[in-house]
């Protein structure tokens, strides 16, 4: 009985004890240290990423901005820079300008397609960046689009002109194949998963670039191009070829670097049928006309062809577009060249120039008589 009596009174003893602990809880010297659950938690801080978009909505109008900017201020200059550029790269061939063309309208085309695809895996620096790649790529081609009020063939200079222009029209297409491939496979990822819906689009792309290379036109700036014919006639004389050689730059054209810049040369001699008289011509083209004038002005006077046959020579030059024609002319037999000689020998190189020069601008026109220079039998 006294046990019974005991346990209840222990366990009164741990209910009072209990009760008190939890009214007199707040009144703890210590209760006000506790943190609040609610007002006194450490602040969370906010998940990685979140902010990463403001910088980078911001780059976006202040790029779309810089790039009208730069292409109303600097749009023409740049793109005779790439042109000169690409010209210098390539040799100005017609098959090498228009693979150029093609890839200024395909490259801002594919880095958008990369970028869309990779953009969750990038950091906001690498964004970016890309965002600045692709505003810069898209200012490249932008320069190369014509208005309305003009065409591709005013808006672009040099010798493989027509060919560029034939490599950007191609691009277009096949930006606008890529674009369009991207939207059918957004619409159905299901068709992007495996490999064929890329391979599918590479191989268009490739399709256009071989057209566009396949339709480019040659340019003239090799001997089969610019002086095709072995034998040809102008103003009642027939002038026949005796040696031919194309090169890649200029050396052994001039003694020295006076000629420093060339991108190519084309070397030819012709021989008259009515008189001895062997012209030698060297045309060596510059990624513009501009570096042509000023290469043709440093030129001292005097200065003879190298390479050529021992004689005495009359040597001339003059510019045509992008092209410095050297020509030097000669008695067959090396012979001193006398005075009442000079008009006749002249008259030869006037005809192997203007032959060139026809090439170049697609107007084959025969030279007139002036100045004392023509023929030796008029």
């Amino acid at each position: 009985m006294s046990s019974t009596r005991g346990g209840r009174r222990r366990s009164k003893d741990l209910v009072a004890r209990a009760a008190e602990e939890m009214t007199a809880g707040p009144e703890r010297p210590d209760a006000a240290a506790d943190p609040d659950p609610v007002r006194g938690a450490a602040p969370v801080p906010p998940a990685a990423g979140v902010n990463r978009s403001g910088p980078l909505a911001l780059l976006v109008p202040a790029g779309i901005v810089a790039l009208v900017t730069l292409r109303i201020v600097f749009g023409d200059d740049l793109r005779a820079r790439i042109d000169e550029s690409a010209c210098a790269w390539t040799g100005c061939t017609g098959s090498g300008m228009a693979v150029v063309g093609w890839l200024v309208i395909i490259l801002p085309v594919l880095w958008g397609v990369v970028a869309v695809v990779l953009w969750s895996r990038l950091s906001a620096p690498a964004r970016g960046a890309a965002v600045l790649v692709g505003l810069a790529l898209l200012l490249v081609a932008w320069v190369h689009v014509p208005g309305r009020r003009s065409s591709l063939y005013l808006l672009l200079d040099g010798p493989a002109a027509g060919a560029t222009a034939t490599g950007i029209r191609w691009g277009g297409v096949g930006a606008g194949l890529a674009v369009v491939a991207v939207i059918v496979l957004t619409a159905r990822p299901q068709a992007g998963r495996g490999p064929i819906g890329p391979a599918l689009v590479a191989a268009a792309l490739l399709a256009t670039l071989a057209v566009a290379v396949a339709r480019a036109e040659a340019a003239p700036v090799t001997m089969a191009e610019a002086m095709p014919e072995r034998t040809f006639r102008a103003a009642g004389d027939t002038l026949r070829r005796t040696g031919g050689t194309d090169l890649r730059g200029c050396a052994g054209v001039l003694a020295g670097d006076v000629l420093d810049g060339c991108v190519r040369t084309v070397r030819v001699s012709y021989t008259t049928d009515d008189s001895d008289a062997v012209v030698h011509l060297a045309a060596v083209l510059y990624p513009s006309e501009r570096a042509a004038r000023d290469r043709r002005g440093r030129l001292p006077r005097g200065t003879a062809l190298l390479g050529t046959p021992g004689g005495e020579t009359i040597t001339v030059n003059s510019t045509t577009g992008s092209w410095v024609l050297l020509s030097s002319v000669g008695h067959a037999d090396g012979r001193s060249i006398a005075e009442a000689d000079r008009g006749y020998l002249l008259w030869a190189a006037k005809q192997v120039a203007y032959r060139f020069i026809g090439r170049q601008v697609g107007l084959l026109a025969a030279p007139s008589a002036a100045d004392g220079i023509g023929p030796r039998t008029p």
